[in-house]
C-alpha cells in the first residue's frame, strides 16, 4: 500500500472513470489501507468508481501466480515499482504497464527492466515494450485506457492487443533472460569470482557482465 501515492491513485481513478466496465483489484495489506483508499476514492471520484475497487487477501505463492492470470493488465506503481511481484505477474503471462517516473531512482526503473527481460528479443518485443513503458503520467493513463478499451471478451475468450501481449509473454517464458535461472546463477558466480580477484589486487569499482555468445559471460 505504501507504493500507492496520491498521483498514481488519482490516475487509476481516472482510468476507471474512462473504462466503465473495468475494476481495480488491489491487495488487502494492511487492512487499514483498504478503508483509507475506499474513502479517498469516494471523495475523489464518487461512489460509482469507488465501488469498482475490490480487495483481496494475501495468498500463497502458487495461488498468487495463478490468480494473476485473471487480470487483463497489471498497473505498476511509478513511485516505487513492483519487483518480485512484477516477475510473478509476467511469469503468469499478464502484461504489465509501468512508468519509470524518476530516472535517478532505481526503484522507479526496476519494472521496465524486468519487463524488457521478459519480452522476446525481436521487433515484436521492442514494440510491446513501447506500448507498456510510459514516458510520463499522462502517457501512462492513455496507454492503460487504450489497452483496456481494446480488450473485448466473447465468453471466456478475450480479443485485442492485451490478448496478443499475453500470448507473447506466455510463450516467451522459457527463452527469456528474466526467467533463465541457470544464466542468472552463472552471472552471479562470475561476479563473485571477479569481485574476489579485485579484492586480492586491492582494486575497487563496479563489475559489469554481458553475453559474449550463448552460455558465455564476460566483463566489459
Amino acid at each position: 500500500m505504501s507504493q500507492i501515492e496520491p498521483t498514481t491513485f488519482r490516475t487509476w481513478l481516472r482510468i476507471l472513470e474512462r473504462l466503465p466496465n473495468a475494476i481495480l483489484w488491489l491487495l488487502r495489506f494492511p487492512d487499514l489501507g483498504e478503508t483509507n483508499l475506499k474513502q479517498t476514492a469516494y471523495m475523489w471520484a464518487g461512489a460509482e468508481v469507488a465501488n469498482r475497487i475490490i480487495f483481496t487477501d494475501v495468498a500463497q505463492k502458487s495461488q498468487h501466480i495463478s490468480r494473476a492470470r485473471v487480470c487483463d493488465l497489471f498497473l505498476d506503481t511509478p513511485e516505487c515499482n513492483a519487483h518480485t511481484t512484477a516477475a510473478d505477474v509476467l511469469w503468469s503471462g499478464t502484461p504489465l504497464l509501468t512508468l519509470p517516473r524518476y530516472k535517478y531512482k532505481m526503484c522507479s526503473r526496476m519494472a521496465a527492466s524486468i519487463l524488457k527481460g521478459a519480452l522476446p528479443k525481436s521487433s515484436e518485443g521492442v514494440q510491446a515494450a513501447k506500448e507498456l513503458i510510459a514516458g510520463n503520467d499522462e502517457d501512462y493513463e492513455e496507454k492503460a485506457v487504450r489497452l483496456g478499451s481494446d480488450c473485448i471478451y466473447y465468453g471466456h475468450r478475450a480479443t485485442g492487443r492485451l490478448s496478443q501481449l499475453r500470448r507473447m509473454l506466455y510463450e516467451s517464458r522459457w527463452t527469456s533472460p528474466l526467467f533463465d535461472t541457470k544464466r542468472w546463477v552463472r552471472d552471479l558466480e562470475e561476479a563473485y569470482e571477479i569481485a574476489w580477484k579485485k579484492w586480492e589486487k586491492g582494486e575497487g569499482g563496479d563489475i559489469w557482465l554481458k553475453h559474449r555468445q550463448p552460455g558465455r559471460i564476460g566483463e566489459l
